[in-house]
Order: C-alpha cells, then sequence, then structure tokens
C-alpha cells in the first residue's frame, strides 16, 4: 500500500514573546479500509443473542469506532507505526503500517488473526479490542497486544469458536523488525507459536510473555499500553478483572532474554474482602513523566449515590525505577501497596464541581480524563464532568487541576477548553484534540492554566471524528478518523504537526 502526501502550505504562531512557528508538515492518507461499525449499538443481551443475517450492517457493543483506537500509534527512529483492523464485516484482520517519514512510503503487514468481535461474536463489533504497538529501543523488537475484554479460557463464546487457545493475543517481532528494510518488512519478521496451543503454521498470537503458560496471570486482560523510559526499558500495563472488580497489572520487557518480567499489581482484586467496603475497579494510564513511573485513574465503585461509574481522580508515582515499590500519593505521603484503598490517592472528586446535582447516579465523570506531570514537576490533571437528568446531559464542566513541582496545595478551575488529552514537553504542557473535527494545540507553562492556541486546523482543512495522539522529538503525531463516510470501511489519516521544540535540550514527552 502506497501512502497518498500532501504538503502543508500554512503556518500559526506562538503568542507572546516566541518567534517560533508550528506548522502541519504533513497530511498523510492511511487507509481507506478502516473497519468501521455502521450498524445499530446492541446492548451486551443483545449482542449476546443476535445471530448473523448475510449483507447486515455491522452492529457492535460499546463505540462505533475502533481504528484508531487505544496505544496505536508509535514512532522510532524515522519510522511511524500504526495499528488498524481493515474492514468491512467479513475481513477484520489486523494490520500494521511502517511508515518511512524520509522517503514518504509505507509498507503494510496483514496479519492472520480476525477480530474476534464481542465475545466471540464476530458479526457483533466491540471497541474495546484495541491493538497497542509498542518498539524496545534496545533490540529493536516490534510488539502488538490485541483484541482483548477480559477473555479467559472459558468465556462462553455462544458456540463460536474455542478461545481456549488464545484468550490472551501477543505479538512479537525478531531483533531489528523495527527498521529492516521496506522489501523485509514482511510477516515474516514475526514470531509464530510453535507451543502445544499453536493453532496452526499461521499462529503469530502467543498465550504468554514470560515463556511459560500462565492462565492467572495472562486472562481477563484489557486495555494493553506500552510506555517507555527515558533509558530505553519498555513498559506495559493493562487492566485485570472487570469493570465492577479490576486491577492494574504492569510488566517490563526484558531485552537481553527477549521475554517480559511476571506482572505486578499496582491495585488488589477483591478489594471488598480486604479492608475495603466493597470492590472497585480502576480505570486510567501507567506513564513514564519525569523519571518516574507514574499512574493517574479513576476509581469505579458503583456505589448507590449521585456518581454514574467513576466517583473521583486519583494519582500516584513509584520512586523505585520498576514501579514495584516505593509508591506514595500527590503530597508525597507512602500508600499500601498493592493498593486496596483507593482514597490513600485521593486528588479529588470532580462531583464537588456540580454542588447542587445529588440525586443517584446524577453526576458522570466517565470522559476526557487525562493527565500528565512536566520535567518540573508539575502535576496536571483533567476531565470532564456531566449533570444528567432525564437520561440526558444537561450540563457538562471541563476542569483543570494542577500542582505546581509537584508540591503544596492543589488548584482547581473550570475555566478550561473542551479537551481530553494533556501532554508534556519540557517545561510546558499541551492540550491537544478537535474543535469542529478540526485539530487544535493549546500550550501553556506548567504548573499554571495560562493556555494560548498556538495551533488551529484552517476553515475549510480535513474533519476528522477522533484521534489518537503520538509525540517524538518536538513532533505531534496525529492519527486520525476522517469524519463521515459511510459502511463498514473508513479512511484514516495521519497529521505530522511540527511543534519546534529543541528536542535535545528540553523535549521529555510522556511516552505512552
Amino acid at each position: 500500500m502506497t501512502l497518498s502526501l500532501i504538503a502543508a502550505s500554512f503556518l500559526v504562531w506562538f503568542s507572546g514573546n516566541s518567534t517560533a512557528a508550528i506548522k502541519l508538515e504533513h497530511e498523510i492518507k492511511v487507509t481507506d479500509q478502516a473497519l468501521f461499525f455502521d450498524g445499530v449499538k446492541k446492548s451486551v443481551p443483545q449482542a449476546r443473542t443476535q445471530a448473523y443475517i448475510e449483507g447486515q450492517k455491522y452492529n457492535y457493543a460499546y463505540g462505533n469506532a475502533i481504528a484508531p483506537h487505544g496505544d496505536a500509534i508509535k514512532v522510532y527512529k524515522n519510522y511511524v507505526f500504526m495499528t488498524w483492523y481493515r474492514g468491512g464485516i467479513l475481513d477484520r484482520h489486523v494490520m500494521l503500517t511502517r511508515y518511512n517519514t524520509l522517503t514518504g512510503k509505507s509498507v503494510t503487514i496483514e496479519f492472520p488473526h480476525q477480530h474476534t468481535g464481542f465475545e466471540g461474536r464476530w458479526w457483533v463489533g466491540e471497541t474495546h479490542n484495541t491493538i497497542a504497538v509498542a518498539i524496545s529501543p534496545k533490540d529493536e523488537t516490534i510488539h502488538l497486544l490485541y483484541d482483548m475484554h477480559a477473555y479467559r479460557e472459558n468465556t462462553d463464546t455462544g458456540g463460536n469458536g474455542d478461545i481456549r487457545k488464545d484468550y490472551f493475543r501477543y505479538s512479537y517481532s525478531l531483533a531489528g523488525a523495527a527498521s529492516v528494510t521496506d522489501n523485509n518488512f514482511t510477516l515474516t519478521q514475526f514470531v509464530k507459536d510453535t507451543s502445544v496451543n499453536s493453532e496452526g503454521a499461521t499462529d503469530y498470537k502467543h498465550l504468554t510473555m514470560t515463556g511459560i503458560e500462565d492462565h492467572g496471570q495472562f486472562s481477563r486482560l484489557t486495555y494493553p499500553t506500552f510506555f517507555t523510559s527515558h533509558d530505553g526499558d519498555l513498559f506495559l500495563h493493562m487492566r485485570q478483572g472487570s469493570s465492577h472488580d479490576g486491577r492494574v497489572v504492569f510488566n517490563k520487557y526484558l531485552a537481553e532474554q527477549g521475554k517480559w518480567s511476571h506482572f505486578k499489581s499496582f491495585n488488589v482484586l477483591g478489594a471488598g474482602k480486604k479492608g475495603e467496603i466493597k470492590n472497585w475497579s480502576i480505570y486510567g494510564k501507567m506513564k513514564y513523566a519525569d523519571g518516574k513511573i507514574r499512574i493517574g485513574f479513576q476509581r469505579r465503585f458503583n456505589l448507590p449515590d449521585r456518581f454514574r461509574a467513576q466517583d473521583g481522580m486519583f494519582y500516584a508515582y513509584s520512586d523505585d525505577p520498576s514501579g514495584e515499590t516505593q509508591w506514595k500519593n500527590y503530597k508525597g505521603e507512602a500508600i499500601t501497596m498493592p493498593l486496596v484503598k483507593a482514597d490513600e490517592a485521593l486528588v479529588m472528586r470532580p462531583g464537588d464541581l456540580l454542588p447542587d446535582a445529588t440525586a443517584k447516579d446524577q453526576v458522570s465523570i466517565t470522559g476526557g480524563f487525562d493527565w500528565t506531570v512536566t520535567e518540573n514537576g508539575d502535576l496536571h490533571l483533567i476531565g470532564q464532568t456531566n449533570e444528567w437528568v432525564n437520561k440526558k446531559v444537561i450540563k457538562k464542566v471541563y476542569s483543570h487541576t494542577y500542582q505546581k513541582a509537584g508540591v503544596g496545595e492543589l488548584i482547581t478551575t473550570t475555566d478550561f477548553p473542551p479537551a481530553s488529552q494533556l501532554y508534556t514537553a519540557g517545561e510546558n504542557i499541551y492540550i491537544i484534540g478537535l474543535e469542529q473535527g478540526r485539530p487544535f494545540v493549546e500550550q501553556a507553562k506548567g504548573g499554571t492554566n495560562d493556555f494560548t492556541r498556538v495551533y488551529y486546523a484552517p476553515v475549510g482543512s480535513q474533519s476528522f471524528q477522533k484521534g489518537i495522539v503520538h509525540i517524538h522529538d518536538g513532533k505531534l503525531y496525529y492519527y486520525l478518523l476522517e469524519k463521515g463516510g459511510a459502511g463498514d470501511k473508513r479512511t484514516t489519516y495521519l497529521q505530522i504537526i511540527n511543534l519546534d521544540i529543541d528536542s535535545k535540550s528540553y523535549f521529555k514527552k510522556i511516552k505512552q
């Protein structure tokens, strides 16, 4: 597949004393065959009982856009790696595209695996089942985790296949594969499964990351997300469990051994039997920021109160480079590990921003949450708080909570634009998102809320439905789904926006 390259021809300037220019360098069409669920949203009971009808639209559970979604883009050297499922409903193959920024050429690998759909019902799309990608700088291996939503060997697929041999789906390459020539960037760079669980000569899925099969470790996993330390160590975190009882587990790639360490737990399963009033689940991200492994998350407690699902923002960091010990909250106080009571890491409760919304399930905070830490230790968390009345959102509040240099009191403001992604570059923070379908970038100095818009795509430019952000060496790589279209195949783009940052001197993006 060849990508079409469209040169940009406009500049948007920094305000204030800076004379540097931010510009869109390239807009690249990745594919016009990205899988999209163009049918009707189904409830879980409906999804489990709906039969396939030949010629049907692609009905779905949860959301309709699966490409791009999740941890789907990474940059290594002069290559951009992007994952996607190929449409339509009868195709669904896992795809990996590598774009060469120097030559403008791309190569795409098709994997044998096809999107499994909702609990094995391939005709009902499942947006939890993202494809995460990462590259280890230490041995240039490529790692993929994909198509999972808390599966285990006895997951009931309704008679649609046996999941015992692929409840966990991990693929990895030979050393050096990330930077091979275009002609050699093929499926042969990836390692086949030759274990007793192999499903044949075209099986590239592995049930383990450690070399040892362990159902307890590698089952019931969702939301794979990779991150990399400044020293080039590659980490992974996932949620294990369910939306009612879930924990974050994380591990590290041991490049010298060609395998991963065993999972460690940030929080416990079954908290209700270990000192908390009931079980809870966790939604958030682990990142490497300002020289430490950190986590920001929301807790899903499901109490009979005003909160719909999640009920707070939480944050912690580790003084241990491995993240296995020495965890503390934002005040620098030691917290229990693995965590039983999330309140030890509480930052704030966004429901306090809607003091009059007191009825049961009237407050929702499940959208728009992100966090970052600058190289000066400035902590920033953003979120969206919705008020529900008669099954409709009647009010939205966007909030920004921050702490200067990681010490002192927290400041919360609602003078904040609609945004769901937050990033750091040196001493600055950035909010990056879509406004009326067009990308924008706003910048503020760390430890402040003084945002200035430094980039906005012009009127008449391409319009998008959603996007996944990755920043590398002073450039924003925005993986975008085109707005509009019809059918179960849609078009995706990559925009490369030069933030005009001196990456060698101070650009330290949180790697996601």
